[in-house]
């Protein structure tokens, strides 16, 4: 199946009555309906990866950030620790990740990706793109780029208020994803030489 023109034509988006109050108005609306698309198309996307979507975000964490133990992983991400457990399994049944100890506490195990785990992420990485340009057809490659920018500082911000809010009944027990910017490695002299 050919990749979609990354920059497909604006006219073909709707213009929106922002006066009218209408159901396309409301962010939850809007919200929802990216999401829902996102979701069923991005689980496709990402589908060689063990844990599906919550895999690939793993992958990303963990090749982009500093390591870290699997439980500080699971808050980062805002996934259940059983289930993390099982995400983590899966990945190194796959030899995507190892877990090694951590060197100030050798009974905590951080989590790194293998070289397998960085290939697999960018092949996922690049049909996931597809995807949210497919989703975002309707806008620019410009407006594409505002919307994310807009949404990481958004979602940073909501989830700094979420720890704050009481959840809804049916929601009490599930994590919510830390609110930080990605903690960056620091630069290295020496190459990771273990995959």
């Amino acid at each position: 199946m050919p990749a979609p023109d990354p920059t497909p034509p604006t006219d073909t988006a709707p213009e929106i009555d922002w006066t009218s109050d209408g159901i396309e108005t409301e962010l939850g609306w809007s919200l929802t309906s990216m999401y829902q698309g996102y979701s069923r198309a991005g689980s496709v996307a990402v589908a060689d990866v063990p844990g599906g979507p919550r895999g690939y975000q793993v992958l990303v964490a963990i090749t982009t950030e500093q390591p870290t133990s699997q439980l500080a992983l699971a808050h980062r991400l805002g996934i259940d620790k059983t289930a993390m457990t099982y995400i983590i399994d899966a990945l190194e049944t796959d030899a995507l990740v190892e877990r090694r100890p951590d060197p100030r506490d050798r009974r905590i195990r951080q989590v790194y990706p293998t070289e397998a785990g960085r290939a697999r992420l960018a092949a996922a990485r690049i049909a996931l793109r597809t995807v949210e340009t497919t989703l975002m057809g309707g806008l620019t490659s410009d407006e594409q780029t505002q919307l994310r920018q807009l949404l990481a500082k958004a979602a940073l911000g909501a989830g700094a208020t979420a720890a704050t809010v009481p959840a809804a009944p049916h929601d009490s027990n599930l994590p919510v994803p830390t609110p930080e910017r990605s903690r960056r490695p620091a630069p290295s002299t020496e190459t990771e030489t273990r995959s």
